[in-house]
């Protein structure tokens, strides 16, 4: 299996189709790992036009999962570039959704001499919503729940949920993870760029929420301070419906990507 090594963390990807280079950052939905691109249909979508790098993102999926994030020295913000250069790739493409768009503008930050462009989905750089932290609390409640008392965790479920679980679906939360992101991205600790920071991007970006999004205001709003940015409101699609929606999304993000792979770089 091809893994990245960054400084001792072991990070999981894959590659699949032709042409430039385009890097996939995953959310915490549809199972919190690269597959997500696949179960919503991007992938397919896209392979004939790109050669997707599909990653998970460290305490997610097949890559490894530090318990503390003081526990190595390797920085997370490194993880995406140490993929790149296991690829020999100088320059990539790159499209995050949700915690991966958070990914995405810490490379925007610290890496963007490593990226054409950024699509960054389903987030904003700046506070988030209370809404958006209490519902992170409750899924970080959860997750150790699951860890402790699987049949305690399956009653809670079915009360959020409304509806008594299946053995399927009992099964397949079972089978997710119980390392999970919690102790590698801590939402309290997640940095908040400034204006100044969002000013410092000089590469294009693309920005886009539904607008039943919690995120969609404070996405919207950062735009305003970003020099190549444009932002795009999804309507009537919420956090998940949004990238459930890879017919919609996959055409914007074709499209930008013709429009910025003919704009000559600054200096």
């Amino acid at each position: 299996m091809p893994y990245a090594d960054n400084r001792g963390v072991h990070i999981y990807y894959e590659v699949e189709g032709e042409g430039p280079p385009l890097v996939l950052a995953h959310g915490m939905g549809f199972g919190g790992d690269l597959n997500m691109w696949r179960v919503t249909g991007y992938t397919d979508a896209l392979k004939d036009d790109f050669q997707l790098i599909l990653f998970d993102i460290r305490g997610h999926g097949r890559s490894d999962k530090p318990r503390e994030v003081s526990a190595d020295k390797a920085d997370p913000a490194d993880d995406v570039v140490v993929v790149l250069d296991s690829l020999d790739i100088d320059k990539a493409h790159f499209f995050g959704y949700s915690m991966g768009a958070t990914a995405g503008f810490r490379q925007a930050v610290r890496h963007a001499d490593r990226f054409h462009s950024f699509i960054l989905g389903g987030m904003t750089p700046g506070p988030w919503p209370e809404e958006m932290v209490k519902a992170l609390d409750i899924s970080a409640e959860l997750t150790k729940l699951r860890r402790a008392d699987p049949e305690a965790y399956f009653l809670q479920m079915e009360r959020l949920l409304g509806h008594p679980l299946t053995s399927e679906e009992r099964n397949e939360l079972l089978a997710r993870d119980v390392g999970g992101g919690e102790v590698v991205m801590p939402h309290r600790e997640r940095s908040v760029l400034t204006d100044q920071d969002l000013a410092g991007i000089s590469v294009p970006c693309l920005l886009y929420c539904g607008d039943q999004d919690p995120f969609h205001d404070g996405a919207q709003e950062s735009v305003q301070h970003m020099p190549r940015a444009v932002f795009i409101s999804l309507g009537g699609l919420n956090h998940i419906t949004a990238i459930s929606r890879s017919d919609v999304v996959v055409r914007l993000v074709k499209q930008f990507l013709s429009v910025v792979s003919k704009i000559p770089p600054t200096v």
